[in-house]
């Protein structure tokens, strides 16, 4: 179930995701963080530091070494969202820990295994690809059916296609990712999700087609089918 929220730029987008967070989230909330280039958690979050989840976590991440330079962990860093964590006394939980690709989500199967068990309400932040894919779900994915919370795969990206062998030798090739799964997502309470620039205009499109309804094709459209709300926060006009 999508609501429509419609700015004018990604700036406006983020003070409403904010609004949004403000009334969502409290100290009984999971928030869950996604990276790409659609959020800027230091205007969304830790500046007007007042909504103040018990946790947060990490949606998905490309595999590497702790904070390796392509890392939503990094982004999460520089955008001060750890520094924010600790200061107010949220717990926070990050994937990359220096193991091994399917210990790294075998264990971060149980953490949010754990988290969820232990708070009620789960709010997601996401983003879209122009794809479909969200989180680390891309289209006919594992994470799109498996069993788990949390899986490892090794998916398509084109910009594996870039990756170094210098790269490839550091464990920074791209398809290698841990991300939650639908079975995760389907038990949040709500979701906020940002979706920027013209061309992903066709993507907004097949999102909202109502006569589209292949999510192992286009993931995202878990956000149309699911009963709780999400809010879909835009400056595309599809008109």
């Amino acid at each position: 179930m999508i609501q429509i929220v419609k700015v004018r730029n990604r700036e406006e987008g983020q003070e409403k995701a904010h609004g949004i967070l403000k009334r969502l989230v409290d100290e009984k909330t999971l928030l869950a963080l996604s990276g790409g280039t659609s959020v800027d958690y230091l205007k969304m979050l830790v500046k007007p530091a007042d909504a103040l989840p018990g946790a947060i976590c990490v949606v998905d991440e490309r595999f590497g070494k702790p904070f390796h330079k392509d890392s939503n962990e990094l982004l999460l860093k520089n955008q001060k969202v750890k520094e924010f964590a600790d200061e107010k006394c949220i717990e926070s939980h990050k994937i990359l820990k220096g193991l091994e690709f399917l210990q790294t989500a075998k264990n971060y199967n149980n953490e949010i295994k754990d988290l969820l068990n232990r708070f009620k309400k789960r709010v997601g932040v996401m983003g879209i690809g122009k794809d479909l894919h969200t989180a680390g779900i891309f289209p006919k994915s594992l994470a799109a059916h498996s069993a788990d919370y949390v899986v490892a795969e090794e998916v398509k990206d084109k910009r594996s296609l870039r990756s170094s062998p210098a790269m490839r030798d550091a464990g920074l090739e791209f398809p290698k990712r841990i991300s939650l799964t639908f079975k995760a997502l389907g038990e949040f309470t709500s979701f906020v999700i940002l979706i920027f620039g013209q061309e992903k205009k066709e993507t907004l499109r097949i999102l909202l087609d109502g006569g589209v309804n292949d999510m192992q094709k286009y993931p995202a459209i878990f956000y149309r089918k699911a009963a709780v709300q999400s809010y879909l926060i835009t400056d595309i006009s599809i008109k």
